[in-house]
């Protein structure tokens, strides 16, 4: 696993946030029964005792995945929170939800298997808090979410399923700079608004 930049050594908490990530998108691609600790070593490049004296158990190593998803998707909500409804809430979000897809992939595959939550899988039980926060954060309660509009709610899975993709695409293609500005203004469309992405 490589670290923060070339020539500096992560910090323990950086390895596990690392760990976690790999292990989210194993969870979003193969379900919680078939993630193998050995699996996740191996992308992360440690052993899988080397992962299990760091999370004690697979089952340990799984919550601890998802809790930091919750966390990570539920800091951003609390970011859009703190716009004026409406468009820049809206950009808040979009802004939030890609530095997060483009810095932590295995994240972004989590956000994906969590707006298919009745996929009836191992996983979905646990991506409640990631579904509730990534509508939340659009304005949408997710408990009452059928008071919303159809068409916003369609245009708000839209834009954060097209952001996603987009996001694990451009990977292998351009830097997280290069990519960001066509994320966004790709959200923000989908979302129904006019012109440029705000700031752009």
């Amino acid at each position: 696993m490589t670290g923060p930049g070339r020539g500096v050594r992560p910090s323990s908490g950086e390895i596990d946030r690392g760990i976690l990530d790999i292990t989210a998108g194993f969870i979003a691609r193969r379900g919680i029964k078939d993630t193998a600790v050995q699996a996740v070593a191996d992308q992360a490049g440690y052993s899988k005792a080397g992962i299990l004296s760091r999370f004690g158990s697979k089952e340990l190593l799984v919550r601890a995945a998802v809790a930091q998803a919750v966390e990570q998707t539920e800091a951003i909500l609390a970011l859009a929170d703190g716009a004026t409804p409406g468009p820049a809430k809206d950009a808040a979000a979009l802004a939030g939800l890609t530095d997060l897809a483009l810095a932590r992939p295995g994240w972004a595959e989590l956000v994906l298997a969590a707006l298919a939550l009745r996929r009836g899988d191992d996983v979905s039980d646990r991506l409640g808090p990631v579904a509730a926060a990534l509508l939340g954060m659009f304005g949408i309660d997710i408990e009452s979410a059928a008071s919303t509009s159809l068409e916003r709610r369609a245009a708000v899975t839209g834009a954060v399923g097209a952001l996603i993709v987009l996001s694990l695409t451009y990977m292998t293609e351009a830097s997280a700079e290069q990519a960001r500005p066509h994320l966004l203004q790709t959200g923000w469309n989908a979302l129904g608004h006019g012109g440029p992405f705000p700031g752009a």
